[in-house]
């Protein structure tokens, strides 16, 4: 069995659950099964509606430490079960390296590490996002004593199968919102006032994903109601659907550019954390995207991605040289790859099967 430490609320939004889940599904097609821990009762309907099961441990998920007693509890309580946890992943900002450490001296622990700040003591270090922060650690900085396996790069990006398909050439004449769980600065409301009027998105639908945590939802229903260009989704499960069939997306930073580029998608992107930025920076740096700032210090950032939008609606050579870099940024294959490490637990032994 595997264990996945994760959660989701307004504050920590539902990137780190959604990508648990990606690669418990990746496990689970191998035979294996999995449990998902988490702090609060929010989000588990998206783990009923995938089928896999769940303890709530009614800690604070923003201090990890408190809680470790009881996962020991649960622990002993797998093992009564005769369930023996081979792996635990653990996906929070909040996990510190003494909490970590307390788990991995019970169970090998893999740690998803976006900030590559610290050295953790566990077995195991997925960093998928190549880049690293201001104050991120270089490789030659770490003691090569106890040093945990590290599963660096995009091609152990977790993206969901969804997105292997192949590219439709054919998209309609639309543009794709997806703005976060939260979208604590309504960036979906202000670009749609921003671009509704513009001649030249006066053909063009808006599909705008809402999360479930997102406090402007009735602002958008609203905006949906009076103009009828405008789609809002909630609770969806076939996110690459609307990634394949649109001309256009913008995006908050996150793993949902790389879904946009395994799906092909000419992409406006933007961050509103600090764990983002480089990142986004990053993937217009490859040519893959247009990054267009920070939400928290661009006062006028609906401006700045309505401009982008209409020039990547104007340029067909523009969009299809993005698409040719986001081809060869992703695979589609990262959710497997670290799927095959914590079965068989030997980094050389899957990299081979992926050859």
């Amino acid at each position: 069995m595997i264990v996945f430490r994760a959660d989701a609320n307004e504050t920590a939004a539902t990137g780190h659950l959604m990508r648990c889940m990606t690669i418990a599904e990746a496990c689970r097609e191998k035979g294996v099964e999995c449990e998902f821990w988490l702090a609060e009762d929010k989000e588990t309907e998206r783990l009923r509606q995938a089928g896999f099961s769940y303890r709530i441990l009614g800690s604070q998920w923003d201090d990890l430490e408190k809680e470790l007693p009881f996962l020991e509890r649960q622990l002993d309580d797998l093992d009564r079960q005769g369930k023996k946890v081979t792996y635990l992943v653990a996906d929070s900002y909040q996990a510190t390296p003494r909490y970590l450490g307390k788990l991995n001296d019970r169970i090998p622990v893999l740690y998803i590490d976006d900030m590559r700040m610290q050295i953790y003591p566990v077995a195991a270090v997925l960093q998928y996002i190549p880049v690293r922060t201001k104050n991120s650690l270089n490789i030659e900085e770490r003691s090569e004593q106890n040093m945990p396996v590290y599963l660096r790069g995009f091609r152990y990006a977790p993206l969901r199968k969804e997105f292997l398909k192949s590219h439709v050439e054919q998209r309609e004449k639309s543009i794709l919102i997806t703005t976060g769980g939260t979208d604590t600065y309504n960036i979906a409301g202000r670009l749609l006032q921003e671009c509704l009027d513009k001649d030249v998105f006066q053909e063009y639908r808006f599909h705008v994903i809402v999360g479930n945590m997102n406090s402007h939802e009735a602002e958008l229903c609203g905006l949906s109601e009076r103009d009828k260009r405008i789609c809002i989704h909630k609770n969806i499960s076939n996110m690459s659907d609307y990634m394949h069939s649109c001309e256009l997306a913008v995006s908050a930073s996150g793993t949902t550019l790389l879904e946009l580029c395994a799906c092909g998608i000419p992409a406006i992107c933007f961050s509103f954390a600090d764990n983002q930025m480089a990142f986004a920076a990053s993937m217009d740096n490859y040519g893959a995207m247009c990054y267009v700032g920070d939400a928290r210090e661009e006062d006028n950032i609906e401006r700045i991605i309505c401009m982008r939008l209409t020039e990547l609606a104007g340029q067909e050579k523009l969009r299809k040289r993005q698409v040719a870099c986001m081809k060869a940024l992703v695979d589609g294959r990262g959710a497997e790859r670290i799927a095959d490490f914590l079965i068989c637990g030997n980094l050389n032994e899957c990299d081979d099967i992926h050859k």
